[in-house]
């Protein structure tokens, strides 16, 4: 699968806030760095997901800008808005560090 339909996959996991896509987008060595200092990797994605769900049922993407291996996007569950730095090749999404206050 094309590198684009892995990170449109990615975000389509995200925006429904479900873990299965997300899963079948991200690569074995997956790594979620949350502004907290916490890592989680692609084991952790159902427990990750369940977290947001308790915010919302959805994530709002927006903003979405993609530079060869790497794209940027805003997106807001609940109340909380953030930004997300995230590296993707063909194999799928390796990396994001999120941003948010």
């Amino acid at each position: 699968m094309a590198a684009a339909d892995k990170l449109g996959g990615y975000a389509t996991g995200f925006g429904e806030l479900n873990a299965a896509t997300l899963a079948d987008n991200v690569t074995d060595d997956y790594k979620l760095l949350d502004k907290d200092g916490k890592v989680y990797g692609k084991s952790d994605l159902p427990g990750y997901i369940a977290e947001l769900r308790k915010l919302s049922d959805k994530m709002l993407i927006t903003d979405v800008m993609v530079d060869g291996s790497m794209a940027w996007c805003k997106w807001q569950v609940g109340d909380i808005v953030g930004a997300g730095l995230i590296t993707f090749g063909d194999e799928g999404v390796s990396q994001e560090q999120l941003f948010y206050v």
